[in-house]
């Protein structure tokens, strides 16, 4: 049930794509500072629930407010400008470009502010600001995924939304993803995040939500006390 500290607010949910739908009247929140996982096996639904969010696919059905205003079915530009920031598996990054030039990118709509917000970007990733004039295909996959991040952060975000964070990285990029995310939960960012690693989802999450077949068929509290990690796997493959 939504709470008035919610800043994202999903009720009945259904999209898909074309006649074949994924999302079957999905209802999620996420409060504001909050950070949500969402769990489920391949083909649960959990990227078409990102991208319903953040306008890259019309919902078919239901709603989904953001600080009160009603985003579904809305275009991509207008839901980013809002402060309703992805970033996908793919990472979408412009391979050939430098680390600084991509990271402008995210800051396309923010005008003067693009230095500030540079510079903050390289405070929180030292690794980016040594490496600011690498072209990003050179980089390891961890690396790109922290300019993918960081791109996403020089749009200010109000909500994050992580698609598979840690999808092919070595166990040290893992690690540091982990941290990233824990430092950006400090700062206030709300986030919605899709996880295969269940460790990792669990150790940043405040709440998190189990997707099947399309549907919400579980939602637990970590702050409430020790969740079986276990129980969890078998809840989403079993």
């Amino acid at each position: 049930m939504a709470t008035p500290d919610d800043i994202l607010v999903a009720r009945g949910v259904e999209a898909g794509y074309g006649k074949k739908q994924i999302l079957f009247g999905v209802d999620f929140a996420v409060a504001k500072s909050e950070v949500v996982a969402l769990l489920g096996a391949n083909g649960s639904g959990k990227s078409t629930a990102l991208n319903t969010i953040s306008g890259f696919v019309r919902p078919l059905a239901g709603s989904i407010q953001f600080e009160g205003a009603e985003i579904a079915g809305k275009p991509p530009h207008q839901i980013f400008r809002r402060g309703v920031i992805q970033v996908s598996q793919a990472r979408d990054l412009f391979m050939d470009m430098s680390v600084e030039d991509n990271l402008r990118l995210g800051a396309w709509v923010r005008g003067g502010q693009v230095a500030d917000l540079l510079d903050g970007v390289f405070q929180s990733f030292p690794r980016l600001a040594e490496r600011r004039q690498q072209v990003v295909r050179l980089m390891s996959g961890g690396e790109q995924q922290m300019v993918a991040i960081g791109r996403a952060l020089m749009g200010n975000p109000k909500i994050l939304l992580l698609d598979e964070p840690s999808g092919g990285l070595a166990p040290i990029f893992v690690n540091e993803i982990a941290a990233i995310i824990k430092a950006l939960k400090k700062t206030g960012i709300a986030m919605m995040i899709i996880e295969q690693n269940i460790k990792l989802a669990l150790s940043v999450a405040d709440r998190f939500l189990i997707l099947r077949e399309g549907r919400v068929s579980q939602h637990h509290d970590v702050r409430s006390g020790a969740v079986n990690e276990e129980e969890i796997v078998r809840s989403i493959y079993l």
